[in-house]
């Protein structure tokens, strides 16, 4: 069987923010800023979290709190730097898709005797740019994932669970390169057009929302038509990782989607696999440190009758 492969030729790292940096100033003394005191996050359930440092943490559940309010815009009182800031962001994003409004730049502030941030500042999409229009944004969005969440909790098992939803993103998400807003969860669950990261926080989010651990995973396409990493063939892409009894397996909602096209009807070759099994797909940056990917209880093939098989596609267009 042949199949043709959407690549999600985008950044190498989905989601990764430009920095831009204010002109330099020198900034009045901080005064009547008290020690923050952050939120703590479980670990197995935002792995990205649990990458950071401790001033990233600090920074981490700062930007997370503040971006729930619907602020765009705040005062950093943790002490931390450009970079240390930047690293926070990036596993915010990757730990919660339920943040889906924000635009692919972020700016700061910084005191320049020590390069310490003063103020972050974010763009919000223009579907999500005024306090009103922000809250409608998440009214649909949740309104939407309530309705499939609830189907997906009426079957009796995990893995029936994460089936529905893995095809709910499937049979209701077009691949399109040019959708608005297609780093984002929102793409996929409200205007079910989207690329590999759409998908993927898609699926994560439904996926929580369901109770079941299920990561973002940025990597890039490696190996296809005999590539070596890094060739001109390897694209950027994404996927996710899930958590069922004790075991991982990683998921590919977007290919299993293309070669279902391919085929007519749907098929499951990259659902449940072991790192092993998982053909093409190589992680990059923080997500090598997520867990390795062993468990085969949960495939496919082992829970609900015979699939093609990652193995058995033959891939004839990598772009």
């Amino acid at each position: 069987m042949a199949a043709s492969f959407a690549g999600c030729l985008v950044p190498t790292v989905e989601y990764s923010l430009e920095t831009t940096t204010y002109p330099t100033y020198t900034l009045p003394e901080r005064t009547g800023v008290g020690v923050y005191t952050r939120r703590e996050f479980d670990v197995v359930k935002n792995p990205y979290y649990s990458m950071l440092s401790e001033t990233e943490k600090n920074v981490y559940s700062l930007i997370y709190e503040e971006l729930l309010k619907g602020n765009g815009k705040f005062m950093c009182p943790v002490h931390a730097n450009g970079d240390e800031l930047s690293e926070a962001i990036d596993a915010v994003l990757n730990d919660h898709p339920e943040i889906f409004w924000i635009e692919n730049n972020f700016g700061y502030t910084y005191d320049p005797t020590d390069g310490s941030i003063r103020e972050i500042s974010f763009t919000f999409m223009d579907f999500a740019d005024t306090p009103e229009k922000l809250q409608a944004a998440k009214d649909k969005f949740n309104s939407e994932a309530d309705k499939v969440v609830s189907k997906a909790l009426s079957y009796p098992s995990v893995v029936e669970r994460e089936l529905y939803l893995h095809d709910y993103i499937c049979q209701n998400t077009e691949y399109d390169d040019a959708a608005p807003y297609n780093q984002s969860a929102y793409s996929a669950i409200v205007l079910h057009r989207s690329v590999c990261a759409g998908y993927a926080r898609g699926f994560q989010y439904l996926m929580q929302r369901a109770g079941v651990t299920c990561y973002y995973v940025p990597g890039r396409t490696d190996g296809l038509r005999g590539d070596v990493e890094g060739g001109v063939n390897a694209g950027g892409h994404s996927w996710n990782i899930v958590f069922i009894d004790g075991e991982f397996y990683n998921v590919d909602c977007l290919w299993d989607d293309t070669a279902s096209d391919t085929f007519g009807n749907p098929i499951y070759p990259f659902f449940n696999l072991t790192d092993e099994a998982f053909i093409y797909h190589a992680r990059l940056n923080k997500a090598v440190n997520l867990p390795e990917c062993k468990g085969t209880e949960y495939k496919y093939s082992n829970q609900f009758g015979s699939t093609i098989e990652a193995s058995d596609l033959i891939f004839t267009d990598a772009a």
